[in-house]
């Protein structure tokens, strides 16, 4: 009776310790992407995606049996909230961060990381500055300069040869990296820059003046490298001006909106450069694509598709070697991978190697033009 009077005393003492070692098999990532401000079509799609991935993970047992827990961390498309942010999740002891999404708060994020050793797997930062480096920022997306080479090539053979181009000025590492790539590639080839436009999106500018000055007249296509707010507003501008010109964008443009709702007749004879395929026939990313849908209640765009990546080798990695000190080195080691639309392989510094794709939204509809 004394034993199990005692027994049933250090029962209360002991449940704690049971259950703080149960928490403790858990791992934990981070997630930092824009959530609010006029990039927050990127980050939330990105987010949704990590969720969905980590909730699918769980659902089969976690990693090698240990749970997956999210911490979510808004960056507000702001260089100090996203270091703050990456500070917080470095307090938390989280492995890996998925993100950033934008190129300029990947750059203001990878000193906390280096600091702290976290690796950075960002879905969509695409700048070439952090290309071929041996540091803690890994990706999913390939770099601008493999971007524009391919989307200048494509303008050419689409009898594209003279362009005029407008950018915005707060995202320059992502936006004024890809124009110059692109102008050396398009005039080396024989194209003409016929007009530069840039602004600063965050002075809220009115946009027909700016579209005016283009000179539409003289160009065969109008190249617009902005968020997607500001890439929709711009392409009506441009539609009152002229129906039909066709409009160049980047992937972090118009293609993160729900572009039939929300651009209208500015959407006609858009084209991009991507590295998905909303009409993908893989059966990993049906899916996936029919899950999210489920899951969030709208398509996924190419941002979702590309965290979701990010998260998946994370995972891998995770399963191969769970140990947080020797993290960066394990995924250094996966290779290729198998992403929702092919096969990725990630370079020792952690550049991708993915396929793309050339795409024109006209009359409502989307279609593959190149690959």
């Amino acid at each position: 009776m004394v034993r199990k009077s005692v027994l049933l005393l250090l029962l209360p003492l002991l449940f704690p310790v049971i259950c703080g070692c149960d928490r403790d098999r858990s791992i934990k990532i981070g997630f930092i992407g824009s959530l609010t401000g006029k990039n927050s079509d990127l980050g939330v799609a990105g987010r949704d995606a990590v969720q969905l991935a980590v909730e699918n993970v769980n659902s089969s047992g976690g990693i090698n049996g240990s749970p997956l827990v999210l911490s979510v961390q808004d960056d507000a498309a702001s260089p100090d909230t996203a270091v703050k942010a990456a500070e917080r999740l470095a307090a938390e002891k989280v492995t890996a961060i998925v993100g950033p999404m934008g190129s300029s708060m990947a750059k203001a994020v990878l000193p906390v990381a280096t600091r702290n050793r976290i690796v950075l797997v960002s879905p969509t930062s695409s700048t070439n500055e952090l290309s071929g480096k041996d540091d803690y920022f890994f990706r999913v997306m390939e770099p601008n300069l493999l971007f524009a080479r391919h989307q200048a090539q494509t303008c050419l053979k689409l009898k594209i040869r003279r362009v005029a181009a407008i950018y915005d000025l707060q995202n320059r590492t992502y936006t004024v990296e890809m124009f110059q790539a692109f102008k050396d590639e398009f005039t080396r080839r024989g194209g003409i820059i016929t007009s530069e436009q840039s602004y600063d999106s965050a002075l809220s500018p009115a946009f027909m003046p700016l579209v005016q000055k283009l000179g539409l007249k003289g160009a065969d296509g109008v190249m617009i490298l902005a968020n997607s707010v500001d890439s929709i507003n711009i392409g009506q501008q441009i539609r009152k001006i002229n129906r039909s010109i066709p409009v160049i964008s980047g992937a972090c443009g118009i293609a993160q909106r729900d572009l039939l709702q929300q651009a209208g007749k500015s959407l006609e004879n858009i084209i991009f450069t991507l590295p998905v395929n909303s009409q993908c026939p893989k059966q990993s990313y049906t899916s996936f694509r029919d899950n999210f849908v489920k899951r969030f209640n709208y398509q996924p765009t190419f941002a979702a598709v590309l965290a979701y990546d990010a998260a998946q080798v994370i995972m891998a990695a995770l399963r191969k070697n769970p140990d947080p000190g020797r993290f960066r080195e394990t995924l250094q080691g996966i290779g290729t991978f198998a992403g929702l639309q092919g096969d990725v392989t990630l370079d020792s510094f952690g550049d991708p190697s993915r396929q793309l794709y050339i795409i024109r939204f006209s009359e409502g509809r989307e279609a593959v033009i190149e690959q």
